[in-house]
């Protein structure tokens, strides 16, 4: 595998506007692992129906918790897997379910990763960084490309890559990642868009 393959991962992919797929509609989406043989991501900007909790609820832990965090849509590639995205740099890519992406930024899938979060939610000590230092957040399923997939749709114009940025990931609202991860090209979706039409009349 050449480093030109992997260039894009860690980073960001934005939705341009309009994407097309209502599954990627205005997403940013954390490119966590890219290479010859696909590339696999995680939607960072879509809010679950549920709160964590109630995730951690379904999921076993308990019918008490009431935390009010929220839960994010990853993908549509099995929504059911649970993640969880973090600021843990202390988790190694030695360690089963952890996909590390950049330096300090880990995803992991690992059971104990969740009994750890389910126990601290339940005393409140999940969310902000005051109360937790990883910014610990639960996304759902995950989104995929196959070999030369991603390469083909950013060729069209469906996606502009970006390098990673962990304050759009951990310090701005979901609502706002998808404009400031623009930002980071120095560019507006509304710039891109009237670029677009420029470039089609």
């Amino acid at each position: 595998m050449n480093r030109e393959a992997n260039v894009l991962a860690p980073g960001f992919l934005i939705a341009s506007p309009p994407l097309g797929d209502p599954n990627f509609d205005r997403t940013v989406v954390l490119l966590a692992v890219h290479s010859e043989g696909g590339a696999l991501g995680f939607v960072v900007n879509r809010p679950a129906p549920m709160t964590l909790g109630e995730l951690l609820s379904f999921a076993g832990y308990g019918n008490d918790l009431k935390h009010p965090g929220p839960v994010y849509l990853g993908g549509p590639v099995q929504p059911s897997s649970g993640w969880i995205l973090c600021l843990d740099p202390e988790l190694g890519a030695e360690e089963t379910g952890v996909i590390p992406v950049g330096a300090r930024v880990r995803v992991t899938s690992s059971r104990s990763a969740f009994d750890a979060l389910a126990a601290d939610a339940a005393r409140g000590a999940v969310g902000a960084a005051a109360a937790d230092p990883r910014r610990r957040t639960v996304l759902l399923g995950y989104s995929g490309w196959g070999p030369g997939q991603l390469e083909r749709e950013i060729a069209a114009g469906a996606w502009l890559p970006t390098p990673l940025d962990e304050g759009v990931l951990f310090d701005v609202a979901a609502d706002q990642r998808w404009e400031q991860a623009y930002a980071l090209l120095g560019l507006s979706p509304i710039e891109v868009m009237s670029m677009r039409s420029i470039g089609e009349a």
